[in-house]
């Protein structure tokens, strides 16, 4: 009987490893499949491309290293001229001379929303022939960060859109730090700019402070240096309807694509030109079968930061140096690793060459699934993506997480890109700063509740995928 027992016993033993195997092998192939996948979108996208060849470099003026950043320094060695380079509308730059048919809903909760919106404040003086190859960097400020425009302005290439949030006498601010840029910088040709406002502070222009109207010539003002500005929305604690200004300042858009970016991330040099490059390549040879998902498709730009002592890279090569020196890291590696962390960094890193300087080329084709489904990429799309959530804050954060689980559902596929990149202001964050925004607590709830019914909205209108988590 025992010897019938350890018989039995040992063919259940055999029984289970061979199905164990079945199964280890079973998930082995499925792995492999899905390697190939990727790889075979890689090569179709690196095949449509020829080889490029050394495109012009823009010069940039040599700044040296400064233990501060200021946005707009390089302006002081601007002359201020007696005119102007923007497109002023509603009587501006004297009068605000606002109708209500001027103003509009935002365009996603329209009428439900508590924010309004006035488009084209100022309008881009700008030949509209340039739109049709290009890219609009599409962004938002308060009066704080304004001057970010500046640096923006000097590392693109292509036009921009801003939505600026203006509760009562922000504007003000704006509008006085706008006439200055106005006549200081030529490239303000290129700039749209729109209002964001609650419904309930309309936006009200008054004399220009002293403490921005006296500083001379085209000198960023000490009270934004020393960041001692005071605002309406600081003393009213107003929320910062961060995905408001998104969706205003890309659904303003004039070009095909569009980068939806928050103003203190600093393009790389020759980005649009290199990325044109790059796209009307992959459109001339998309015989290889680009049509089957171009519809969903849009293309990522890693992001990093630097020590506040460094210069912000302009290329890859540099960008990698300092990397290798851990003077530049990932954006937000240290307070939140999941965010920018995208599939294949560490080979990213790894591929090092000039041409790279030059030319911007396809890295990598993925989707935002496990394991990867708290990444927030920021990428060039077009107006076809969906929307921001517009009940998401700033101060709540999590307040791109639904758009990207949408795209998710919907299959999107990420193009990682290599010779393009953003960094942001010098300045690396940490664990210890985090713990100083405890302050953030009540609307991180409050943006976690509304987090869950649009979830739920937006799982209900997609087909199910069980690899796009939405925690």
């Amino acid at each position: 009987m025992t010897t019938i027992r350890m018989r039995c016993y040992l063919l259940a033993i055999r029984c289970l490893r061979t199905k164990c195997c079945v199964i280890f092998a079973l998930f082995s192939f499925i792995f492999l499949l899905g390697r190939m996948y990727q790889l075979r979108r890689y090569q179709i996208f690196s095949s449509m491309l020829k080889k490029h060849e050394d495109v012009s470099i823009n010069v940039f003026t040599n700044l040296s290293k400064s233990r501060h950043f200021t946005a707009g320094m390089f302006l002081q060695n601007f002359v201020p001229q007696n005119f102007s380079y923007c497109k002023y509308r509603f009587g501006l730059p004297k009068t605000l001379e606002i109708n209500e048919s001027d103003i509009e809903f935002p365009p996603e909760l329209r009428e439900e929303s508590d924010y309004r919106i006035i488009y084209n404040i100022v309008e881009p003086a700008y030949n509209t022939t340039k739109y049709d190859n290009n890219v609009t960097y599409c962004t938002h400020a308060t009066p704080e960060f304004f001057y970010y425009l500046a640096e923006i302005l000097y590392r693109w290439e292509g036009p921009v859109s801003i939505a600026t949030f203006v509760p009562s006498t922000d504007a003000t601010l704006i509008l006085c730090i706008l006439d200055r840029l106005c006549s200081c910088l030529p490239d303000m040709v290129r700039v749209s700019l729109h209002f964001v406002f609650p419904s309930k502070y309309a936006p009200k222009l008054l004399s220009c402070p002293p403490s921005i109207a006296d500083t001379p010539s085209c000198i960023v003002p000490k009270i934004i240096v020393n960041k001692n500005i005071q605002t309406f929305r600081y003393s009213e604690e107003l929320t910062y309807p961060v995905n408001v200004a998104r969706n205003a300042a890309r659904v303003q858009s004039l070009t095909k694509y569009t980068l939806v970016s928050d103003v203190e991330l600093l393009p790389s040099r020759n980005l649009v030109t290199n990325f044109m490059k790059m796209v009307n390549a992959l459109e001339k040879n998309s015989k290889f079968g680009l049509q089957e998902f171009v519809n969903r498709l849009v293309y990522v730009l890693p992001v990093f930061e630097v020590q506040s002592n460094e210069i912000v890279p302009e290329v890859k090569s540099k960008l990698l140096e300092l990397y290798s020196q851990n003077q530049a890291f990932y954006f937000h590696r240290w307070v939140c690793s999941h965010c920018q962390r995208f599939p294949g960094l560490q080979r990213w890193l790894l591929k090092k060459s000039k041409v790279l300087d030059n030319t911007i080329q396809p890295f990598f084709v993925v989707r935002r699934e496990f394991p990867f489904h708290r990444w927030e990429p920021v990428f060039i799309g077009t107006n076809s993506e969906p929307l921001y959530s517009e009940l998401l804050t700033w101060e709540g954060q999590q307040d791109k997480m639904t758009q990207m689980h949408e795209m998710c559902l919907m299959k999107y596929h990420f193009v990682i890109l290599d010779g393009a990149f953003m960094v942001h202001s010098p300045g690396v964050k940490r664990k210890v700063d985090v713990l100083r925004d405890s302050w953030r607590n009540f609307q991180q709830k409050k943006n976690s509740f509304y987090y869950d019914l649009i979830m739920k909205n937006i799982n209900e209108k997609q087909k199910k995928n069980s690899r796009c988590k939405i925690h």
